[in-house]
C-alpha cells in the first residue's frame, strides 16, 4: 500500500500530531491510526511529533512553527483549526486514512447529497473496527448531532461495525464509513466499487467533519498540492 503521510512531506519534514485524550481514547495506548502514522514518519526519515491538542500551541511555539503540517483527529478539526497558523497546513488521521485505503474526490462527491437528506432518508454509518462506545463516540453521537445540527432535522441513522457490510446497499441514500484504519486498502476500494456501482453516495468521517466544521479547503490542501504536483510532474 503507498505510504500514510511520507509522500506529502521532503525528507526530513516536520509533522506534529495532536492526539486528543478523552473518554474514547483507549487507556494506556493511543489508537491504530495515529500509531500507523507515527510509524510511517520513521520509516521515510520524516520527523514527528506526539501532543495532546491542549499543549499544540506551545509545541507548535517550541518548533518555531518550522512544521510542514499538523495532524489531529477529525473530532478535534475545529478547536485545533483555530490553533494552528494559516501558514502550516492542517489535516486529519482519518482524512490521511481516506486517501490511503479510499478515494478523497468520490468522498468528497459524497458531500453533495447531504442537503438533499430528510427524515425519510436512510443514513449508513459503517465502521471498519468492532469497540464499545461512548457518550462521545464520533459515528453514533457526534456525526449524527452535527448533521441533525446543520440540516434541523432528525435524520434516520443504521450502524454496521467490522466486516457486517450490509449487501442492500441500494437502500440507503448516503454512507458515511470511518478512516478504515482496521482494513486493507482491497476491502475499501471493494466497498467504494459496489456503491458506486448502486448509484449510492458514500463520504468519510474526516471528510465530512471537516466539511461541517467549515474547513474542508485548509484539509484538503496538502492532498491537492501533491496532485498538482503529481500532474506536474507527469
Amino acid at each position: 500500500e503507498p505510504p500514510l503521510v511520507a509522500d506529502l512531506l521532503p525528507y526530513g519534514g516536520t509533522v506534529v500530531m495532536a492526539v486528543p485524550i478523552d473518554s474514547e481514547a483507549p487507556k494506556g495506548r493511543i489508537i491504530l491510526p495515529q500509531v500507523q502514522c507515527i510509524r510511517d514518519c520513521l520509516d521515510h526519515g520524516v520527523k514527528s511529533y506526539v501532543v495532546r491538542d491542549t499543549e499544540l500551541e506551545k509545541a507548535l511555539s517550541d518548533l518555531d512553527y518550522k512544521v510542514d503540517l499538523v495532524i489531529t483527529d477529525s473530532q478535534a478539526f475545529k478547536s485545533v483549526n483555530e490553533m494552528v497558523p494559516p501558514s502550516i497546513r492542517l489535516t486529519s488521521f482519518s482524512m490521511i486514512f481516506a486517501r490511503n485505503k479510499g478515494d478523497l474526490a468520490v468522498f468528497n462527491e459524497g458531500l453533495k447529497e447531504i442537503d438533499n437528506l430528510d427524515e425519510n432518508s436512510k443514513i449508513l454509518i459503517a465502521e471498519s473496527c468492532t469497540h464499545n462506545f461512548s457518550c462521545e463516540d464520533i459515528g453514533r453521537v457526534k456525526i449524527p448531532r452535527l448533521l441533525n445540527e446543520r440540516l434541523g432535522k432528525n435524520l434516520n441513522y443504521e450502524f454496521k461495525m467490522g466486516h457486517d457490510f450490509p449487501e442492500n446497499h441500494e437502500e440507503y441514500d448516503l454512507i458515511i464509513h470511518c478512516g478504515a484504519c482496521m482494513t486493507n486498502r482491497k476491502t475499501m476500494q471493494s466497498r467504494m466499487r459496489i456503491c458506486s456501482e448502486c448509484g449510492i453516495p458514500m463520504t468519510n468521517y474526516g471528510v465530512l467533519l471537516a466539511y461541517l466544521n467549515g474547513i474542508s479547503e485548509r484539509a484538503m490542501a496538502i492532498f491537492r498540492e501533491e496532485a498538482d504536483l503529481g500532474e506536474e510532474t507527469a
